[in-house]
């Protein structure tokens, strides 16, 4: 069933009894505006009030069950209401990416893998853009065993987006696990091209040639991460702000 844009006309809803100094709205869509403001200033239990009653409106749209969702995790965190409600928006708005998303990362983090997979594939068939999505799949897929499956889709994040550092970081370590030596170091180079003067992924990357024997290539990173360590601690050193009276300290101010 396709989820409705707007749902259709209703007759006044009652008041959900939550006292926000506002008239009580009209349909359906009128809760649900009035409780995406609620939640959007953090008051999700009166927000969860308002998408109730848009559901007891229009029982057979979609997006009230998501915020449904969210209100319940932002809240009780109670896992039955959130796998009840993020089931009933996949169903009723099957085209809806943020449902499916939501949906896997609950299954990711209840264990159901294979599930987790399925909504998260779906997801970016929806919307191919969901970076995080796509870095939750591939984690998925290394964690099935389907590694093959798990480079894929880290390989399609960093070409939708180069400066994903954790898809970057993931490739090199199972390009290096895999003997795919060249791409891993790729990758490496790559991190300290996005992050210059940040003497960790320059140490990484030494660490990389040092593990495969690349022993010329270990010694100018390490010295270069040296440097750039030696360039950040000047940095972070301040001088002291000179006192108007030359016969006071600084310290003693």
């Amino acid at each position: 069933m396709l989820l409705f844009a707007f749902p259709p006309a209703f007759a006044d809803a009652e008041s959900s009894g939550t006292n926000i100094n506002q008239p009580a709205p009209r349909g359906a869509l009128a809760w649900f505006r009035q409780g995406v403001e609620l939640a959007r200033g953090g008051d999700y239990n009166a927000a969860l009030a308002r998408f109730k009653q848009a559901i007891s409106l229009s029982p057979n749209w979609a997006l009230p069950y998501v915020e449904i969702a969210v209100a319940h995790m932002k809240t009780d965190n109670d896992h039955e209401l959130i796998s009840d409600a993020l089931s009933k928006a996949v169903r009723l708005g099957d085209n809806m990416p943020r449902a499916h998303y939501l949906y896997g990362v609950f299954l990711q983090e209840d264990g159901k893998r294979r599930e987790a997979i399925r909504e998260l594939t779906r997801a970016l068939t929806l919307r191919p853009s969901m970076a995080k999505a796509r870095f939750r799949l591939a984690t998925l897929y290394i964690e099935d065993g389907r590694q093959s499956d798990g480079v894929h889709q880290f390989e399609l994040l960093v070409k939708q987006k180069p400066s994903h550092i954790g898809a970057r970081r993931n490739l090199a370590v199972l390009y290096e696990q895999s003997g795919r030596l060249e791409e891993a170091e790729s990758q490496l180079i790559a991190i300290t091209k996005l992050f210059p003067l940040n003497a960790y992924h320059m140490s990484s990357l030494a660490r990389f040639y040092k593990r495969t024997g690349w022993s010329q290539k270990a010694k100018a990173a390490f010295q270069k991460a040296e440097r750039l360590d030696s360039t950040r601690d000047k940095r972070r050193l301040r001088p002291l702000l000179k006192s108007k009276d030359p016969g006071v300290s600084h310290y003693n101010r």
